[in-house]
């Protein structure tokens, strides 16, 4: 039998097991307040980099609190997650482009699919969905293209086979803005001009002055 001592390198987080009192309590609020302040300034140079967004009024379906989850992780350098997060808000946001589209015909009727037709959509690939919206001009072609993009690189960081996280978190983000300046913004449908929302295509008013 081999006496000699065989050595192995593990990873122990044993935080788990300490008491759950007001002392541990404050253990962790330690190292948490810790980890917050080493990242910090890091984190705040970050929000530099999202680009602004301006959403409509009251924004359908559970879009907005994942949306605002994946700058979160972007800014708090979460970057494998930021782009998971940002394929799974791309996708939601391209379904329920086609939700709100879709009519049945049937039986001298015109009406809406119920919920339990449009759960079916989950199971239909998302890529098949981009293609029809675009050629049906309910996506334009720079929000399908980005739409396109952001699932490619998901599906790399869904499957571990990421190799810049930081860089393609960022790349995640202005896709998915893309997304949603094709979907969601404001200025998918409307303009400032003097200041004010406008709807596009409104003639700008010159009051009563015919020659205006």
């Amino acid at each position: 039998m081999n006496d000699e001592s065989q050595y192995m390198e593990v990873f122990l987080d044993l935080l788990p097991n300490q008491p759950k009192d007001d002392q541990s309590r404050d253990n962790f609020r330690g190292i948490l307040r810790q980890k917050l302040e080493e990242r910090l300034a890091d984190s705040i140079e970050r929000i530099w980099d999202l680009p602004p967004i301006i959403l409509t009024p009251k924004p359908k379906g559970d879009y907005l609190a994942l949306l605002l989850e994946s700058r979160e992780l972007y800014v708090d350098g979460h970057f494998y997650p930021c782009v998971a997060m940002c394929g799974i808000v791309g996708e939601r946001l391209v379904k329920d482009a086609l939700r709100v589209v879709i009519l049945i015909q049937s039986e001298g009727s015109v009406r809406a699919p119920s919920d339990k037709a449009f759960a079916q959509l989950e199971r239909v690939e998302v890529y098949g969905i981009v293609n029809f919206l675009k050629e049906t001009n309910i996506l334009s072609g720079d929000a399908a293209k980005a739409a396109l993009k952001l699932g490619e690189l998901r599906n790399d960081y869904a499957h571990a086979r990421g190799k810049a996280p930081q860089s393609d978190a960022l790349r995640a983000i202005k896709l998915l803005h893309t997304v949603v300046e094709g979907t969601v913004s404001a200025f998918k449908d409307f303009e400032i001009r003097d200041g004010v929302f406008v709807p596009k295509g409104d003639s700008p008013s010159h009051g009563n002055d015919p020659e205006a």
